[in-house]
């Protein structure tokens, strides 16, 4: 479907991106997927709304607890709209890199971390290197015909025996038939407060991730457009 639209600089300043306005809405938002151009789109997953806003997005944030033996979070989930895309499309992931961290003292700025993270689905399981190499995560089915549509969460686990502080996720996310994901990073918050957590997704969003060129924000108006007609 073409967009026919000229924007503005006005219009283009107003598109929130990598860098942009850092309210941190996203903390509490879902990984949302959509393939659109042949390639996996990320956006803010809301499932009780059954939408996904804010395609483009690439910094998530969580809070991981101790629970038992570990450092546990189970947020985000990943969220896809119903009937969306083909039936028992599989949703995948890679470990781009080694799990980071920061102690949250200073300014932000993260190292190798000395644990893995670890992310399992029933008994599916992957884990982030400890050399910085890539890892290939595992598959889970989409259901076209599910209800409210696909909305399903990973338990992500560190060793309680890890530091607290600021520990980044980098990963990329593939959908059957498309071309895989721009890297999205999630900062998890174990033990330490908002302000550092904050400052730790400011960094991602300014440092990790690129700003997006003139044509690369016209392309997301076009990916909101279509996220809105999807919605009406």
């Amino acid at each position: 479907m073409k967009i026919a639209a000229i924007l503005t600089t006005s219009v283009l300043a107003s598109l929130a991106f990598a860098g942009g306005d850092h309210d941190h809405d996203h903390e509490g938002g879902d990984y949302g997927l959509a393939i659109i151009d042949g390639a996996v789109a990320v956006g803010i997953g809301d499932h009780d709304e059954g939408a996904i806003n804010d395609f483009g997005e690439r910094v998530f944030g969580a809070d991981m607890v101790i629970s038992g033996s570990n450092w546990f979070a189970d947020e985000p989930g990943i969220f896809i709209q119903e009937a969306s895309l083909p039936d028992n499309t599989q949703v995948s992931f890679t470990l781009t890199q080694s799990l980071m961290y920061w102690d949250g003292s200073g300014a932000v700025n993260f190292g190798l971390a000395a644990n893995a993270m670890s992310l399992s689905f029933g008994p599916a399981f992957a884990a982030t290197s400890l050399d910085n190499s890539p890892v290939d995560g595992f598959s889970i089915n989409y259901d076209a015909d599910a209800i409210g549509g696909f909305d399903e969460h990973m338990d992500y686990t560190i060793d309680a025996s890890a530091a607290a502080g600021i520990y980044l996720l980098a990963n990329t996310f593939s959908l059957t038939g498309a071309t895989d994901s721009d890297v999205i990073f999630t900062v998890f918050n174990a033990g330490l407060d908002e302000d550092a957590h904050d400052a730790a997704i400011e960094y991602a969003e300014s440092v990790l991730v690129p700003a997006p060129s003139a044509a690369g924000l016209l392309a997301l108006a076009g990916l909101g457009a279509m996220s809105r007609r999807r919605k009406a």
